[in-house]
């Protein structure tokens, strides 16, 4: 195996990719890739950077295979400097980026960047979205939560969101509604300032090849409410 492969054209594309969208299906890198490749084409060059250990793929559910950069491959793209994901990350880090890019294919949000290219201390979502809503924009923080945190660990998280407004709001997504409704309660024993900038959601169907917030249910400022009637303007809600 030659060592000294260095990603140009569609590689370094393929790796760009990876470097902004930390793991992706082959079926969505396609989509993504600047070049015009055929499936089969994009798969061979995919496995010729598995070979030179730059990327490592891994089959959800058997047949469906996802894709990340090593260690090796992060030294080639600028979008990411941080560390390669760990397996038990992968699933968590796979839905982040589906809600990211099913968000920003609505006329609601414009932009929107992974963890790893948000420089801020002291908060750390897992995503950011750029909203417009009656013509202004506004940044939106993400946090995907899979697992429920404790109470006091969940309520200082919520506190800075409300006290350092680096994020105009902050949207916690899951998918199970016992951690839905803990969390309104503790959202419910907070004060205003922070209720002002914490947003729940509920999607039940929320998973790494789904996510679908037409149909889910928010919660903000002590009442049940739609993602439209919170995230779209007069004329889309």
């Amino acid at each position: 195996m030659a060592v000294d492969f260095v990603p140009h054209g569609a590689y370094e594309d393929i790796i760009n990719i990876l470097g902004k969208w930390k793991v992706m299906d082959i079926k969505s890198l396609n989509e993504f890739c600047s070049y015009d490749l055929k499936y089969f084409n994009l798969l061979k060059k995919v496995r010729t950077l598995e070979t030179h250990g730059l990327v490592k793929g891994v089959l959800l559910g058997r047949k469906n295979k996802h894709i990340y950069l090593t260690n090796k491959g992060l030294k080639f793209t600028g979008h990411d400097f941080t560390y390669e994901i760990c397996d038990e990350n992968l699933t968590h880090d796979l839905i982040v980026g589906r809600v990211l890019k099913e968000l920003i294919k609505t006329p609601h949000f414009i932009d929107g960047k992974m963890f790893h290219e948000i420089p801020v201390d002291n908060l750390f979502p897992d995503a950011e979205a750029k909203g417009i809503k009656d013509n202004q924009t506004y940044k939106l923080a993400l946090e995907i939560e899979l697992t429920q945190k404790s109470e006091s660990r969940v309520k200082e998280k919520f506190r800075r969101y409300g006290r350092e407004k680096v994020f105009n709001y902050v949207l916690y997504i899951t998918n199970k509604e016992s951690l839905f409704r803990a969390y309104k309660r503790f959202l419910e024993e907070m004060n205003s300032e922070t209720q002002e900038a914490v947003i729940l959601m509920l999607d039940k169907k929320l998973s790494v090849t789904a996510f679908k917030y037409q149909e889910s249910t928010c919660f903000y400022q002590g009442s049940e409410t739609t993602f439209l009637k919170l995230f779209g303007d007069d004329e889309h809600s």
